[in-house]
């Protein structure tokens, strides 16, 4: 303690403290610097945290709005399904009234068919064959030939006894009465002889033409009254899918106006949206206003656009303006035209009147004067007119025969699409009961104990190569009915009900 520190010494003091001073002063900016660290982290995490407050309170505002549409849709459930039920079966009815069209429209096909086989020239034609004109017999066998017998009558007269011998006396004695009329029947018919002098042969040949006239006669009736039957049916089922056509639309529209009124329910909620500052033009002094009740939010394009709607218009007054000024010095123009012309024609009439005393001593009607003078130009007119109508009519006459022709091709259109409709109707029937039975084998599989999973698989790739080839054969189908349409054929195209129709899934 008693000796002095040494030079050396206090160098390497004066080191020491520089070296702490330094320490210290890294410590202390070391120190600072995680403060402003933490500082930061503080300012970014308190940012997230005000960041995060706001997306949830935009969560649950948005929440409550999802709520709001949940309870609008729960209350119109019963009156959307109940429209879709009722949509379902109108569309399950057209498809029933489709299929039977197609069924009647087949049936009057060929019956059809049938009636153009008949041909009662055919038998016209045997008699000719058989007793041509110069046959000096030619007269009475046609009479004979063409004489109605009331064949049926005899046919129900037979029935009927064969009927009433099992009945009471009452009928008996209506048996009696019929078998009087028969007998007078009978007489009519036995006063039929062969004339004098014809060959018998040749009269029993043309009294089994006219029973084969009359065969052909009544099964031609009889074709008659179904194809008219098939017709009113025909009639009927197109009256029925009318109605059926017209309560779709209505159900289709009230569907669309039921679900126009929702979508309106809906945009009445609030929704709550939220802006950021440099969005809100509204300010007032600088300042955000303290109600917000009499703004409204808008697009800045729409802004836009608005803005320069504003100068268009301005341009478009401007030429409105520069077009009144125009019409006006035209309708100035045009009135002192019309007055110009109204003294014109004044003028004209007091001279023509003036002629007229000069060569008549009364004034002369010049409409009447024309009616009564032959008029040259109207009578060329007609003889043009009553050409142009001789050619019309052949050109109609014309037309009307290819309408027919056209007619008869598409009755053979009719019948030829009405059977790759059925067709078709097989195949969907098949494909789906193949279908079923895929889904049943499938649902067998856990229970059956016995096949093979070899055996099981290669059934089910059997099963569905077959509906494979079923769908591929019926879209061929479906070419051919749209390469037939397109050529005039109107086909019915069956209406097919949307539903869970395919295969289930496992």
């Amino acid at each position: 303690e008693g000796y002095e520190t040494s030079e050396l010494e206090k160098g390497m003091a004066v080191v020491h403290r520089i070296q702490l001073q330094y320490e210290k002063e890294r410590l202390l900016d070391k120190a600072e610097q995680t403060v402003a660290a933490f500082d930061e982290a503080v300012r970014n995490l308190r940012r997230e945290r005000f960041k995060l407050d706001a997306d949830l309170k935009m969560t649950d505002l948005r929440m409550l709005v999802l709520l709001q549409e949940l309870r609008l849709l729960k209350e119109f459930e019963k009156r959307d399904n109940a429209l879709v039920a009722k949509l379902d079966g109108k569309r399950e009815e057209k498809t029933d009234i489709v299929m039977r069209i197609s069924e009647c429209q087949g049936k009057l096909a060929g019956r059809k068919a049938e009636i153009d086989k008949l041909n009662p020239r055919q038998v016209l034609g045997e008699f000719n064959q058989l007793v041509p004109e110069t046959n000096k017999f030619h007269e009475q066998l046609l009479k004979i030939f063409k004489k109605k017998i009331k064949r049926q009558r005899k046919k129900a007269v037979k029935e009927g006894e064969e009927e009433d011998e099992d009945e009471d006396e009452g009928s008996e004695d209506e048996d009696e009465d019929m078998s009087d009329l028969d007998e007078e029947e009978e007489e009519e018919e036995e006063e039929e002889f062969c004339p004098p002098g014809c060959d018998p042969a040749l009269f029993e040949q043309v009294c089994e033409l006219r029973e084969k006239r009359l065969d052909q006669e009544e099964m031609l009736s009889e074709f008659q009254k179904a194809v008219d039957l098939l017709k009113k049916e025909n009639e009927a089922l197109q009256k029925k899918d009318k109605i059926i056509d017209a309560a779709l639309k209505q159900t289709e529209a009230e569907i669309q106006t039921f679900q126009t009124f929702k979508q309106q329910r809906l945009n009445e909620l609030h929704v709550v949206i939220t802006l950021k500052m440099h969005q809100v033009k509204c300010l007032v002094e600088g300042q955000m206003p303290p109600d917000l009740s009499h703004t409204i939010v808008f697009t800045t394009l729409g802004l836009k656009r608005l803005r320069e709607r504003i100068d268009e218009l301005k341009d478009e007054k401007e030429d409105l303006r520069k077009n009144q000024k125009q019409l006006r010095r035209e309708h100035v123009q045009l009135t002192k035209s019309k007055k110009v012309k109204e003294s014109r024609l004044r003028e004209l009439e007091a001279r023509a009147r003036d002629v007229q005393m000069l060569k008549f001593g009364q004034e002369v009607d010049l409409e009447v004067l024309e009616k009564m003078s032959v008029n040259k130009i109207a009578e060329e007119l007609k003889v043009q007119l009553k050409a142009l109508e001789m050619s019309n009519a052949k050109e109609l006459k014309a037309w009307q025969a290819q309408m027919e022709e056209a007619a008869v091709e598409l009755a053979a259109a009719t019948k030829h699409n009405t059977d790759k409709l059925q067709r078709v109707a097989e195949l969907t029937s098949a494909q789906h009961r193949l279908e079923k039975e895929l889904n049943s084998t499938q649902s067998r599989m856990v229970a059956e104990v016995g096949p093979s999973k070899e055996k099981m698989k290669a059934e089910r790739e059997q099963l569905v190569s077959l509906v494979k080839l079923q769908a591929r054969e019926m879209e061929a189908l479906k070419a051919e009915i749209n390469m037939l349409r397109r050529k005039g054929g109107h086909v019915y195209t069956p209406v097919v009900r949307r539903g869970n129709t395919g295969p289930s899934q496992h």
